[in-house]
């Protein structure tokens, strides 16, 4: 099934991309370990019990890896690794990670990608996006579009790379 996206209009005029259309990935329903379980038993050998026992132990077991200064990488999705946001000190004796120069931690997350050459660039092509298609989320609800337009989301965010990512 194609990824499916709704079209938006661009309303704030302080942005560079003020009135252009743009698009935005929609999202239908959240998807639970259990029927990740589900689809792995159906395309493989082993058991969905199997599958969640695995799945469960995953996370924590991440958790324990990343905390030690880790960095973590699964094939076919990508690498996870604990980075830091920090509050600069003038003098370096004085910066103290365990209290007032540490603002947070936070995951990074690095999608598996290969380098495609072929089209005489350097583009990325990541595992999880490759040979995705889409379709509008308006010709699913049977919508017909008057004057080539169809109604806003209410987001204010450029998709273009004008103004960054969505």
């Amino acid at each position: 099934m194609p990824l499916l996206y709704r079209k938006y209009k661009n309303n704030n005029s302080h942005n560079k991309g003020y009135g252009k259309w743009y698009g935005q990935a929609v999202h239908q329903t959240t998807i639970g370990i259990d029927q990740i379980a589900e689809q792995m038993q159906a395309s493989c050998t082993v058991k969905r019990s199997d599958v969640l026992a695995v799945l469960s132990e995953l996370g924590p077991t991440m958790k324990t890896l990343l905390q030690n200064s880790n960095r973590v990488v699964i094939p076919y999705l990508g690498a996870f690794k604990l980075g830091i946001s920090t509050i600069g000190e003038a003098d370096a004796d004085k910066f103290n990670a365990t209290t007032q120069n540490v603002r947070g931690t936070h995951v990074v997350f690095q999608p598996e990608c290969t380098i495609d050459t072929s089209s005489g660039g350097r583009r990325r092509v990541y595992a999880l996006t490759e040979g995705v298609s889409f379709k509008d989320i308006e010709t699913l609800k049977g919508k017909t579009k008057t004057n080539g337009s169809s109604s806003s989301s209410g987001s204010s965010t450029s998709g273009d790379g004008e103004t960054g990512r969505p």
